[in-house]
Order: C-alpha cells, then structure tokens, then sequence
C-alpha cells in the first residue's frame, strides 16, 4: 500500500459528471495482421501486469477526505473485467465514433482504473481491420509514465525491469488486504503530521526563494508572458457543457515538421504549436468565433531531472502558459512568437521550479482541493468569463519504429487525453515511426466538425512547410 501524490489524486477530484479523466490509445492492425483474438491480448496484457504495477491496484479513499487515497494492490483482482471485446461495422469514421463513446464512460472506482478493449471492424471499406484501445485514468499516469505503459501493452518488446520504488518494489505480485477506515484514517494522520514537520518547512523555504528567481526572470523577459488564470479569451472550443464526446485522427509527416523547425530555428513543439494555432484560425474564423486576443494553452513540462529512471506510474509534471499568437496574420511571423513566448514562459517556471506547486499539491487535503476544482469549473462555465487555457496541446516523443505484437504490427498508434476545466478540445500529439500523430478528443458542442478540424491542421502544416521550403532557398544575408 502506498499513498498518492497531490497530482494523483488532483485527477481524481476532476472526475465529475460529464468529465471523466480518462487516458486513451487506440492502435490499428491490417489485412494479415488483423487476426488478433480476446486469448492473444489477455495473455499478452497477463505477461506483462508484472511491468504494469498500477495496473493491480485498488484505489481507496481515506474517511472524511482527511489525505490523499491510497493504492491497494487488490486482492479480488481478475484480468477478465478489464480486457473485453467489441465488434463495430464500418471503417475508420465509425471506429473513431465507437472509441468517443468509451470516452465518455467512467472507469468502475471499485475496480482498478484501467481497461483493453480488443475491436473488430467488419464490413467496412478498408479490409480486414482491428483496434487495441487501452483506457486508464489519469490518476494512475503522466505522459512519462504514459509511454512506459504503451511500450508494454502495444508491443512485446523485452524491457529492463523497472527499477524498485515506493508503489512498486519489483517482487512478484501479492495482494493486499482492503485497510478498514480507523487504519485508512490513523496512517493518513500520521503521514499528515510528518509533513508538516518534515516538509512543510523545506517548502516554505523553497517557495520563498522561488519566487524571488521568478521575479528576477520575469524582471528580463523580452515578451509579454500570459499569468495562466483567466486570461485566455472565450472561444467554441471553450464550450464544454455536453456528456458527448467527439474524436478525429489525423498524420503528418516527422521530417516535414523537423524541416520547419530547423529553418526557423525553433523547437519541434513551437512547430507543433503553430500548426494547432493555425488550424485554430482556420477553424474559428468562419464561425465568427476568432477574437482579436491570442488564444492560450498549456504546455505540459515533466518535474523529473534528465535521466530519471522509467517509471509506469505517478503524475510528476507542471504546465507553462504560452501563447498560440492567433493574433498574428503572417504564420511563419507566429511560428516566431509562439517561440519567443513559449520560451520566456518556460524559464518563468524552470526559475520558480517545476516541482513547486506539485509538492505544496501533496499537503493539499482532498476536502480542499475537491471544493477547488468546483469552484475552477463553475467559474469556468460562465459564458461572460474568460477561461484558463484555450485549447489543451501535448506533444511526447515515441518510438522511432512501430510497435507490434507476435509480429502483427500496428500501422496507426493514437494517444488521446481528456478535455476539462473548460477546455473543450484536447489534442494529444506524439512522433511515432516516420509521422506525427494527432489525436483530437473534445466535448461534441465544443467541436462541431472534427473532419473540418483535422483538414485546417493539414492546410496549416502545408503552410508552414512551403515557407520553410520558400525561406531555405534564399540567398544568405
């Protein structure tokens, strides 16, 4: 048994009526590859649970929300309830429609939070055709720990075993005993009390000398950088009311985004911004719904020192503002000061640290960090309001090569994260192979038509790209 972090249980509190916080990913098999079976995957997801810890665990609420909850390695576990099946007719359109419904669905909270869905196409267009769709909830994973799991479930590539830390000691599995509320409530007493004796002192200390670095780093910014409450202004990607969710996929080609970014100069996630930010443009601009304001979003950046050892659970990241400068006309000119931006905003969180408010997070007790979240999405549901971040925007790195499974290999590999708080579009984006994959989940009012979304972010890498290709031919100055 071991306790949750502040993020971990943060994502919990987000789950509400009409948000689950579900991390998705869909990979498609092909002609001869498509002849996977519900005994393949169980037994390959059964082989792997030893290198997918959190994927054992009960989560279990401590009485009167006095700490965190903590994580129970479940004792009633089986793998039947989590690797099911499905059988849709139609091809891609209907299984990016299938996979929005599962979005939509919250995960069972006596069970562990996770779930494979094994889905056959039949009659469709294409062929032959299958889907493997892993859903876990938020709280158990980041992006990091994200793409440690993924290698697992879509791929049966040997790893190095994970290295032993607290929720994971690297033993074989043995189920735990359900603790009982006077237990549950005396050892979060106990953690609570050490703390703040231990640790709340640090932090103070912390804190105090972090703010006065981010003053010091604001003090010699060359931009104007967002403050990250409030300030994004309101646009339909903001609607997020609907129990509805719509989902698209999209591709582009890796080294057309790297060539753009080594014109420019820039890194491969401004480029990454600028194609959403031009597609934003195009997508609002005929709907009468692009303001004269740039749009905002949140960068995720992970709180762990370079070279930290894999890990397949826990929340260890913070968000930095930036701007989409949707204000701007010219898009190499935004490129430009989605970058400048982008890299004051992130100094201004490298200067106070990254790990600061996750760490002040986990003395947050859950009956105040639940009342904050209400508080956030309400506030965030008044029309007349501005709202936090336009558009959620994630780009990680996979793998160089596509992943497979007993030498069936998965062509598309999409990951997908939940839309909330008031932002109704979530775009999740990672290399995989030769491509960039885009993965478009939002609430149904909040997107409209995601086919219109996915074409706007084509036209706008294609933008992009010719001015690259325009700029590189140039003399030299």
């Amino acid at each position: 048994m071991h306790r949750l972090n502040g993020e971990d249980a943060g994502f919990l509190h987000m789950e509400m009526p009409g948000q689950p916080m579900n991390s998705m990913a869909i990979g498609v098999l092909t002609g001869e590859h498509a002849d996977l079976t519900l005994d393949d995957v169980r037994a390959h997801v059964a082989g792997r649970l030893d290198e997918l810890p959190s994927w054992r665990w009960r989560i279990v609420k401590v009485p009167f929300d006095l700490h965190h909850p903590v994580a129970v390695r479940d004792p009633d576990f089986d793998l039947s309830r989590h690797v099911q099946e499905a059988t849709i007719k139609g091809g891609e359109e209907e299984l990016e429609a299938w996979f929005a419904h599962l979005a939509e669905e919250h995960l069972d909270p006596d069970l562990p939070l996770w779930q494979v869905w094994l889905v056959h196409c039949v009659d469709g267009p294409d062929g032959p055709r299958q889907a493997l769709v892993a859903k876990y909830h938020h709280a158990l994973a980041d992006g990091v720990a994200a793409m440690t799991t993924f290698a697992r479930v879509y791929s049966d590539t040997d790893f190095d075993p994970l290295p032993p830390i607290p929720g994971h000691s690297g033993e074989p599995f043995t189920p735990e005993r359900i603790p009982g509320p006077i237990s549950l409530f005396a050892s979060a007493l106990w953690d609570l009390l050490v703390a703040v004796v231990l640790v709340l002192p640090g932090l103070l200390l912390r804190a105090r000398r972090g703010i006065k670095q981010f003053r010091a780093a604001r003090a010699l910014r060359e931009v104007e950088v967002p403050n990250g409450t409030g300030e994004a202004p309101r646009t339909l990607l903001n609607d997020a009311f609907t129990a509805q969710r719509r989902y698209v996929r999209g591709d582009l080609p890796l080294d057309g985004m790297k060539e753009i970014k080594s014109v420019s100069g820039t890194t491969l996630n401004d480029v990454v911004l600028a194609v959403v930010a031009g597609a934003c443009v195009r997508y609002l601009e005929p709907r009468g719904g692009l303001p004269e304001r740039p749009l905002l979003t949140n960068v995720p950046m992970s709180a762990e020192p370079v070279g930290a050892p894999a890990r397949q659970f826990g929340n260890f990241f913070w968000v930095f503002v930036t701007s989409l400068a949707t204000d701007v006309k010219d898009p190499w000119e935004r490129l430009l000061q989605i970058s400048a931006v982008s890299r004051a905003s992130k100094r201004e969180l490298e200067a106070i640290g990254v790990d600061l408010v996750p760490r002040w997070l986990d003395l947050v007790p859950p009956w105040l960090a639940r009342r904050g979240v209400r508080d956030t999405v309400e506030r965030l549901r008044k029309a007349e309001t501005d709202v936090d971040a336009s558009i959620l925007v994630s780009n990680v790195r996979g793998p160089a090569a596509p992943w497979s499974i007993g030498g069936r290999v998965f062509t598309d590999l999409h990951v997908d994260g939940p839309p909330s708080n008031g932002v109704g579009c979530n775009v999740m984006v990672w290399s995989y192979g030769d491509r960039m994959l885009f993965g478009i989940l939002a609430y149904a009012d909040a997107l409209e038509a995601p086919a219109e979304f996915r074409a706007a972010l084509e036209e706008s890498y294609a933008e992009l790209l010719d001015e690259a290709a325009r700029r590189s031919t140039l003399p030299a100055a």
